[in-house]
Order: structure tokens, then C-alpha cells, then sequence
């Protein structure tokens, strides 16, 4: 990238959040159950989670390369995710929990302070012992939240290799890539092990970071790239080729001297309130209107999640993330 011009990450990141909850209305309409592989909404909710990840893998090097000190990496990314997260944790338990439950106020707060609860299944994975959604077609209550865990273990494996002086070997990330690959190969049916499969974007993005000067965007490159993807659709193939398609694309893109992209996150990134409330709330309205068709549940899901993205983002993650880069700025001093 040139200094002529920013980047679009930030437009790639709201994107990438939106097609995750685009995605998920029809997911939590239908049942899992119902919902098959190639299933283009599917698909495209996974496209969503392939960009963050891509994006993460391409900035998070880049965030070591620029200070590469272990304890200031982590208070970074736990200021980054942290905060936000809690609240919303919060958020769930304290105020949706008591609207939506089955139970009686009194059941429901004794369930939730039960420490029998807590040695159960995580909240976000069965919200049955707290009678979450237990009518719903779907009944987690957060289920995107297991990205999270993941994607800070990546960032375990980049410090680890920042720390070892790996990260300056260009290709420092093809073991990594291809462990991974073979891991996804050989858990492809085993749930939740399939998910291995999205920590390759995220490699294969700090792949790219690595490589930046040597790896050179064209569009017709992203277009044979489809191209091929999509000659094996249907098959386990399609995965490999869009393991390749989708970091060239989000980079490519990211790159694009679009002007009116350019500043779209002047008022802030609200991707990751989007993406920790988007489902909860979709439940929500699911739970209150079971009759609610598609088209409604996703035009009501972006009613209600962006404000509240917004104000996650205005209220807690814009004060965590002013102290993040206040650390860079007092390592700079």
C-alpha cells in the first residue's frame, strides 16, 4: 500500500460482521437441522468470518513487527476484546437473560448464581439451564463467541513466533499453514474440530503481511481465483481453493484506492459489537416472534444490533482502545 492513499479494512470489517448476522437469520429461522453445507447463506457467513480472520492475520504481525514486547502485545489485544466482551457477557445475563427466560425472575437468578450451571455447558453454547430460547428452533444464546478463544490463541502463535525470531523468515507461516490444512483434512467431520479450517485464513493472512512486498494484487488474479473455486463447488476442493481466494481477495480489496471507503470508520469500528451481540439479539426477536419471517428477522436483526454496536463502541470500546494506543505512544516515550 501506498502512502498516497489508507486502506479499506474498516469497511471490510463491518462487512465481514453484517454477513455474519446476515447469515445467522436464516440459521436461527430454520434450525441448524436444517441447514446443509453448501447453503449459499451459509457460505456467506462463513466468507464474513474468513474476512475478520484474514484482516486479523494480516495486521496482528504487523502490530508485532511495529513493538515486538510480549507483555505490550497482550494488554493490546486483551484492550482490544476484553472490555467489550465482558459487558456484553453482562449485557446477556443482567438484561436480555431476565426478559427472555422461561423461568420466574427468582428461578432464573438462582439458576444463574447455581454453581451446578456453571460446571455445565458454557452459557453461549445451551442457554437451557438458564431457560434461554429453549423454544427456539436454535437455543444457543451466543454461539459465535467460540471464535473468540480461537482467535486469541493465534495470537499466542504469533507472539511465539515474534518471540523466536520467526516472523522475519518469509516463510515463517507455510508449517503453520500447512499443519493446519492437515488438521482440517483429518478432523473435516469431527464437530467442533471442523472449525480448525478458519484458523488458516487467519495464517495465510499473516502470510501475506510477510510477503507484502513481494506479493502483487491484480483483479484478474482474484477472478481466476473464483473461478477455479467455484469449478469444484459442492466438493471439499471448493475449501481449498477459497483457503487462497478469500485472503487475496480481502487484501486486494483492502487495497483499492476507493475515497468514500477510505474514512468509512471515522465514527468508529462497531464490527466487534456487531459480532457479540448480533446473535443474542436475534434470539431475542426470534423468542419474542416465532412466526417472524427471514426477511424480517433481518432487517430487525441490523435495527437493533448496530445501535447497540454503536454504543458498545462509544461507551466502553473506544475508552479500552485509547489506552491501547496510549501504551504504544508511552513505549514510543
Amino acid at each position: 500500500m501506498t502512502a498516497q492513499y489508507r486502506n479499506n479494512f474498516d469497511f471490510l470489517r463491518f462487512l465481514g460482521a453484517a454477513l455474519i448476522i446476515f447469515s445467522h437469520s436464516f440459521a436461527l429461522s430454520l434450525g441448524y437441522a436444517n441447514i446443509y453445507e453448501f447453503d449459499w447463506h451459509i457460505l456467506i457467513g462463513q466468507f464474513g468470518l474468513a474476512v475478520l480472520l484474514v484482516i486479523s492475520g494480516y495486521l496482528i504481525p504487523a502490530s508485532w513487527e511495529r513493538l515486538p514486547d510480549y507483555k505490550v502485545f497482550f494488554r493490546k489485544r486483551l484492550l482490544r476484546i476484553a472490555p467489550g466482551l465482558i459487558v456484553s457477557i453482562l449485557v446477556i445475563l443482567f438484561i436480555i437473560g431476565p426478559i427472555a427466560t422461561d423461568l420466574t425472575l427468582t428461578e432464573y437468578f438462582a439458576a444463574l448464581f447455581s454453581p451446578a450451571t456453571w460446571t455445565t455447558l458454557p452459557f453461549y453454547t445451551d442457554g437451557s439451564a438458564l431457560g434461554l430460547f429453549t423454544t427456539n428452533p436454535v437455543t444457543y444464546v451466543d454461539a459465535p463467541l467460540w471464535a473468540i478463544p480461537l482467535e486469541f490463541f493465534l495470537y499466542v502463535v504469533v507472539a511465539v513466533m515474534g518471540i523466536a525470531g520467526l516472523l522475519r523468515y518469509k516463510n515463517s507461516m507455510v508449517p503453520a499453514i500447512a499443519v493446519t490444512v492437515l488438521l482440517w483434512a483429518v478432523c473435516y467431520m469431527l464437530q467442533p474440530f471442523d472449525k480448525i479450517r478458519f484458523m488458516i485464513y487467519f495464517f495465510i493472512g499473516a502470510f501475506l503481511w510477510i510477503n507484502r512486498e513481494r506479493i502483487v494484487y491484480k483483479w484478474y488474479a482474484v477472478a481466476a481465483m473464483w473461478l477455479l473455486a467455484f469449478m469444484f463447488f459442492h466438493t471439499q476442493v471448493f475449501y481449498v481453493f477459497a483457503f487462497i481466494a478469500i485472503p487475496y481477495t480481502v487484501i486486494w480489496f483492502a487495497n483499492l484506492p476507493l475515497e468514500r471507503l477510505h474514512n468509512f470508520g471515522k465514527y468508529g469500528d462497531f464490527s466487534f459489537g456487531m459480532f457479540i451481540y448480533g446473535y443474542p439479539l436475534q434470539q431475542t426477536i426470534v423468542h419474542f416472534m416465532p412466526s417472524i419471517e427471514i426477511w424480517q428477522l433481518i432487517l430487525l436483526s441490523f435495527v437493533f444490533t448496530v445501535p447497540v454496536a454503536v454504543l458498545s463502541f462509544y461507551l466502553i470500546e473506544r475508552h479500552a482502545l485509547a489506552k491501547k494506543d496510549k501504551i504504544r505512544t508511552d513505549k514510543d516515550l
